[in-house]
């Protein structure tokens, strides 16, 4: 796992070996909101250090949705409520089984029998005492997907949307949901000074590729598979196997 970045003021991210995937920790100094950590033993442990070291409780988890890699625990982090939006969480508790399933060749058995334990959350605002954290809820990529808004900082944290080195992966909830996604976080992507993808790394206003370049990269795509020729987005260019297999699901699906 990468030292942790300051991605803006009480906003560190850290990122796994495996599929640069980002682990989030926003605190006031005090306590702490982990968001989606993950994804081995040792990083998890690094994370539980980095916490120990910064003084910082764990009041709150919060998955962005309901896939192996974003539902991850670890028994250092201690008893904090982990939340997900209610769909989120109604997919964790029907697909347990195989959720840890796929955790099985990278976690140990106690840390896999952590693995998707959330309880849902109905509601427009994380119930914690730090920075105020806006709950935005769509269905792409995944059903109840959960991004996070957090409004003093202007940082959205995306969960697996608008990621630099991943296309847009459809296959799960379609194409129409993936738009729709897009277009229910568009308005804070337009607001937003950082973005965090769940794979990737973050983006920021001021930099080329920006919040919104990332935006307009996956309605590109997008709007390339309709027309038949989504395999030139730069994303599929020397892609692993898995990448390629997913836009070609998406193709087949449009």
């Amino acid at each position: 796992m990468t030292a942790p970045i300051d991605v803006a003021p009480g906003v560190l991210v850290l990122t796994s070996r495996t599929m640069c995937t980002t682990s989030t920790v926003v605190h006031d100094g005090k306590r702490a909101l982990l968001v989606d950590p993950a994804w081995h033993a040792d990083e998890l442990e690094g994370i539980a250090d980095l916490l120990t070291a910064r003084d910082l409780r764990v009041e709150l988890g919060w998955a962005t949705h309901a896939h192996h890699d974003h539902l991850l625990w670890h028994p250092r982090f201690g008893p904090a409520p982990r939340l997900a939006t209610p769909s989120a969480a109604a997919t964790a508790r029907a697909q347990l089984t195989e959720i840890r399933t796929a955790l099985a060749p990278t976690l140990p058995a106690e840390l896999r029998a952590l693995a998707g334990q959330v309880q849902e959350l109905d509601g427009a605002q994380l119930p914690w005492s730090g920075p105020v954290a806006e709950v935005v809820v769509h269905h792409g990529h995944s059903p109840g997907h959960g991004a996070l808004w957090l409004p003093e900082v202007r940082v959205l944290l995306a969960g697996d949307m608008l990621s630099e080195t991943e296309i847009p992966l459809c296959a799960e909830t379609g194409i129409d949901a993936y738009v729709r996604g897009l277009e229910r976080l568009a308005p804070y992507v337009a607001r937003a000074q950082v973005l965090v993808p769940g794979h990737g790394s973050p983006a920021y206003a001021d930099n080329q590729d920006s919040p919104m370049a990332r935006l307009a990269a996956d309605r590109t795509y997008l709007d390339a598979l309709a027309a038949g020729t989504g395999e030139q987005d730069p994303r599929l260019r020397d892609a692993p196997d898995w990448l390629l297999a997913e836009h070609e699901a998406n193709a087949a699906s449009r």
